[in-house]
């Protein structure tokens, strides 16, 4: 009888390594440029980054949620999918804990690294996120593939502003921007189902296969949708996730979210045997944002 085919895709994203209640490793090593006596620039030493409390607080969730998925896997292979801004960039500077380039592409490595020194850890793929927060045209993803697959040869590390991956037969559509999660209660999560039936009626439309996941982030709103459409007797279904952010909450993000109470942090892992979605494994923790008291 032949063995089975097992795969993990571990799904992570908006990070935002820079921003105060960004994913940051405590371990990382930041370079201080300075001057020296000629003027030339020069490394006068390392340091380490400062975490605030509720980093230390992300930096815990991340990696409880990796030693889960990695006792998930196993011995069988995983692959992470980082849907983009892994780095703050500096033009929403409100909550900027790191204004420079340098230190926010150094400081969203370190986060990669503990995932990239597990064995079965075969394949990072990274999405391009916002230019605002990636440096444009996706720099920080862009210089992070080159240098970690320059660090790590037996790993397969690659970028792409849209990933359509087949796990053994398994669809995954996957890419930074989509909708939103939607305004109101009674309608989260419409505009998306919406969105992948508009996707899934593209595929046809063009006698292709619809993707069995469609994964989006930008959002910072933990959302599910479904479609499916019927022709004669063939039913053809599509679902997906916008993901958690990894990261918290910032000026501009309040602002976007029109003042949510509550929000998600965390990540996913996609469970899938021998090219079927086993089970989607979420690593969520439920924050909420208010301040209660009692006058």
């Amino acid at each position: 009888m032949a063995k089975y085919k097992r795969k993990i895709i571990a799904v992570r994203g908006d990070t935002h390594s820079g921003n105060a209640g960004g994913l940051v490793n405590p371990t990382t090593e930041i370079p201080e440029i300075d001057l020296d006596e000629s003027g030339r620039r020069v490394i006068a030493g390392y340091r380490n980054p400062e975490l605030r409390p509720v980093q230390k607080r992300i930096w815990r969730w991340h990696e409880e949620a990796r030693r889960e998925i990695k006792k998930l896997a196993g011995k069988d292979e995983i692959s992470l999918l980082d849907l983009g801004d892994l780095t703050q960039g500096n033009i929403f500077r409100d909550d900027l804990a790191e204004a420079s380039m340098n230190a926010q592409v150094i400081l969203s490595r370190s986060t990669l690294l503990p995932w990239l020194e597990m064995k079965n850890l075969k394949k990072l793929r990274m999405t391009k996120g916002t230019g605002v927060h990636v440096w444009g045209e996706g720099s920080t993803e862009t210089l992070l593939s080159a240098w970690l697959q320059d660090e790590y040869h037996k790993k397969d590390i690659k970028i792409s502003d849209h990933w359509l991956l087949d796990v053994d037969g398994y669809k995954i559509d996957a890419a930074h921007h989509g909708p939103g999660p939607g305004t109101r209660n009674w309608t989260h999560g419409n505009a998306f189902s919406l969105y992948l039936k508009s996707e899934l009626r593209n595929a046809l439309d063009r006698s292709e296969t619809p993707p069995n996941m469609v994964l989006r982030g930008h959002t910072h709103v933990f959302t599910y949708g479904f479609a499916r459409h019927q022709i004669d007797a063939t039913i053809y279904k599509t679902e997906g996730y916008i993901t958690p952010p990894m990261c918290f909450i910032g000026s501009h993000a309040r602002k976007v979210t029109r003042s949510t109470a509550r929000m998600s942090i965390g990540m996913l892992a996609l469970e899938i045997v021998d090219g079927k979605l086993l089970a989607m494994h979420p690593f969520l923790n439920n924050i909420d944002l208010r301040t209660e008291e009692i006058l």
